[in-house]
């Protein structure tokens, strides 16, 4: 059985493990670093308006997503997904559609009036339209692109 719930201190060196292998996943830029993956973790699930919740299976992390909720110049705030992922071991599972299920609560608990998320993790094709697909297939729609400039040349 998977059980979602939120992540603590306790989980950062799972959950910067599972980091390092979603950042080699992807064609993402730069070198990555366990201290700075540390130090965005401790940061977020400390962060007033942020939730990080975990799918886990026998003590496993199987993925996690990170939400904010951004006040901005509206009453209702705008709930952002700023981190989705499921971890190779948790694939095939339904950790991917229980985590999503904890999107839509959150911006619920919130009472947001729209949740964006990006597909940023320039994944392989395959795994990109699958991450693409569980989204539209819970309501989200493409408005608009995703830009992006190389910093390094």
């Amino acid at each position: 059985m998977i059980d979602l719930r939120f992540a603590y201190e306790k989980d950062i060196d799972l959950l910067i493990e599972g980091f390092r292998e979603a950042h080699g996943e992807s064609s993402f830029k730069g070198d990555f670093d366990a201290e700075m993956a540390r130090n965005y973790i401790s940061n977020f699930i400390n962060m007033r308006y942020s939730k990080f919740r975990i799918a886990v299976q026998d003590n496993e992390i199987l993925g996690g997503v990170m939400m904010a909720a951004s006040y901005e110049w509206c009453r209702q705030p705008l709930a952002y997904v700023v981190k989705f992922w499921v971890f190779k071991k948790g694939r095939r599972t339904r950790a991917a559609r229980l985590l999503l299920d904890y999107v839509n609560q959150f911006a619920q608990e919130y009472d947001c009036s729209a949740i964006y998320a990006t597909a940023t993790a320039e994944l392989d094709a395959t795994e990109q339209k699958l991450f693409e697909n569980l989204f539209h297939r819970n309501d989200f729609v493409d408005v608009g692109a995703t830009l992006r400039k190389d910093c390094y040349g």
